[in-house]
């Protein structure tokens, strides 16, 4: 790196280095003021499409100002032609580093964490900036004199325009480490290109559960795993030495509801809802339900082929359930896509049924991540849409076959056995 950018910037050391580029701290040579300059590395630089999003990008962000934000303050091309960002220098800790050293939070100083993070995220979504990567990495956390603690929001914009690269290149990586993978809510890792708000809600409550369990809900040994998690499986309980009290842990569950409709519909909204279960009286039952589910309820006895049944049609599912059981199968049924991972990774399922239009998530993405997970697994696409698209949607998620739900149960049961 020259040791002055752009002819006003003042090279003085590196802070750290990111998956986007490097992060240097610079002195700007006339103001004698301070910065953080962010230097987008040699590929990001090249990509023209990149680099036309992100200045339009960087045009709304300098207009953005949030005591809680790290503002963006200029941004050009270096000698070497590689573009940079001029951001305020703040000092402090991240979050990350917080957590991996002193582990779980309390309950009350997690919650005032992340309130901070909200009251940003609600200025920010107010005129439309949407963050999309909130995680421990990006939030930096300061003490004042008086042991108040307080935190400054990094890398809004940037991680916008990196998300559809990173998501794409972490589905066809099997093992590659898991990073920002922890913090994806549902409709991002199904690769959704219509994300809105919610996803930064979404996120703000992984990274809320995470500093009070001292891990994040969703964790497995690859990032296709991870992704599967936060799609179909449901958060584990608080355990009880935590000292979390059930509205707290009810509010943190809504924030991670999987269909966005079900999740506070603002920042503000999930803020005042932490804030408020601190003082509220702790006389509610919390709504964990499938995650309180004792495993060996959901083994039954040994059968030789085991069936599982996707479909927001109760009627359907019941038709399924005595059709496959007259014919000697196991069989078990579920209504939603939260419910099935506890039947995948605890049973020996032979054969999932999914319908396509499942009211949180396709049965189509399912199938799609299913595939990379447990490619042994058998999944077939059922659906009354039509047989022209139905087949589609098969090729399109690899899925095994697929069933109309137009033809007779008999048929749907003639088909079935082709597959087991």
């Amino acid at each position: 790196m020259e040791s002055v950018v752009a002819g006003k910037y003042e090279v003085l050391k590196e802070l750290g280095e990111g998956g986007s580029g490097q992060v240097y701290l610079v002195r700007h040579i006339d103001l004698g003021v301070f910065f953080a300059l962010k230097v987008l590395n040699r590929a990001l630089s090249d990509d023209t499409r990149f680099i036309e999003r992100f200045k339009r990008e960087a045009e709304v962000l300098l207009r953005f100002s949030h005591p809680g934000s790290v503002q963006l303050r200029d941004f050009g091309k270096t000698k070497e032609g590689l573009y940079y960002m001029a951001m305020d220098y703040c000092q402090g800790n991240p979050l990350k580093d917080v957590v991996e050293k002193e582990g779980a939070l309390a309950p009350e100083r997690a919650v005032n964490i992340a309130a901070q993070i909200l009251d940003v995220l609600q200025a920010a979504h107010a005129i439309g900036i949407i963050h999309r990567d909130i995680k421990p990495d990006n939030i930096m956390l300061s003490s004042q004199a008086d042991g108040v603690e307080s935190i400054k929001v990094l890398d809004f914009g940037i991680a916008k325009l990196k998300e559809n690269m990173d998501l794409e290149s972490s589905m066809t990586m099997e093992g590659v480490s898991i990073g920002t993978p922890h913090y994806m809510a549902p409709e991002q890792a199904a690769g959704e290109g219509a994300l809105d708000h919610r996803v930064d809600i979404y996120s703000t409550g992984v990274l809320t559960y995470e500093l009070i369990a001292g891990e994040p809900p969703f964790a497995g040994k690859t990032v296709v795993q991870t992704l599967l998690k936060h799609l179909t499986q449901p958060p584990p309980p608080f355990d009880d030495s935590l000292g979390v009290g059930p509205l707290l842990e009810r509010e943190i569950l809504r924030a991670l509801e999987k269909n966005r409709d079900r999740r506070f519909q603002s920042a503000a909204e999930f803020r005042d809802a932490l804030r408020n279960a601190l003082i509220a009286p702790q006389n509610e039952t919390p709504l964990w339900q499938a995650g309180k589910a004792d495993k060996e309820n959901l083994e039954p006895p040994a059968a030789e082929t085991t069936v599982l049944c996707l479909d927001d049609d109760e009627m359907i599912l019941n038709i399924l359930k005595h059709l496959l059981e007259k014919e000697g199968y196991r069989v078990f049924t579920a209504s939603n896509c939260s419910a099935i991972h506890p039947y995948l990774f605890n049973s020996q399922v032979d054969l999932l049924i999914t319908d396509v239009q499942m009211p949180d998530i396709s049965g189509v993405k399912v199938c799609a991540l299913l595939k990379k997970s447990l490619p042994e697994l058998k999944i077939v696409l059922f659906s009354n849409v039509p047989d022209r698209d139905l087949e589609r949607y098969s090729n399109e998620c690899r899925s095994d076959g697929w069933i109309s739900k137009n033809a007779t149960p008999s048929e749907w049961l003639k088909k079935i056995k082709t597959y087991l």
